[in-house]
């Protein structure tokens, strides 16, 4: 495909994460039930598709774009998902990109990295961000069903970012 059948295809993805993320989280959130985080997902297919840096760099430009977008605090989903990044860019070498267990793998270990900057932030800011209550009301919620959700929005985000590189190509052979 060529370059500019790229950008429109990621042009088509970014817009269908925000119409998406907007409607489920208007949807779930007056039920009670926190949605699946799709911009971290996002942020874990281009962890797994690009370099150490431009995968983090990536994460955060992805975090910041769902700041932007909500009316939370500025640079904390930033923060969370280059954490979800930084994991992942660690585990990479480990997961390949087939089956359930490396699926899950890669869902809870940017799950785990994005939480773990949350602590990291409330600790720092001496602030409220991260609570007894969120842990055990928005994470298993949001966990759930990042990881129900992971397997279809992965073929969409497949369509969008493009394809993951396999083995081979990420070794330069």
């Amino acid at each position: 495909m060529n370059r500019a059948g790229r950008i429109v295809r990621a042009l088509v993805y970014f817009l269908l994460l925000i119409g998406l993320q907007g409607a489920l989280s208007s949807l779930l959130t007056r039920v009670g039930i926190t949605p699946p985080d799709l911009f971290l997902l996002t942020g874990v297919a281009l962890a797994l598709r690009l370099r150490s840096l431009p995968a983090l760099l990536a994460g955060y430009g992805v975090g910041l774009l769902q700041d932007v977008l909500g009316h939370g605090l500025l640079g904390l989903h930033a923060a969370g998902v280059a954490g979800g990044v930084l994991v992942l860019v660690g585990l990479r070498r480990f997961i390949t990109d087939s089956g359930v267990f490396q699926s899950i793998l890669t869902v809870v270990s940017g799950i785990l990295g994005q939480w773990a900057a949350f602590l990291i932030l409330t600790y720092w800011l001496r602030g409220g961000l991260v609570t007894v209550d969120s842990l055990i009301h928005v994470l298993p919620w949001e966990a759930g069903l990042s990881l129900l959700t992971y397997p279809l929005w992965s073929r969409i985000m497949a369509w969008g970012l493009g394809p993951r590189p396999s083995a081979e190509e990420e070794m330069g052979v």
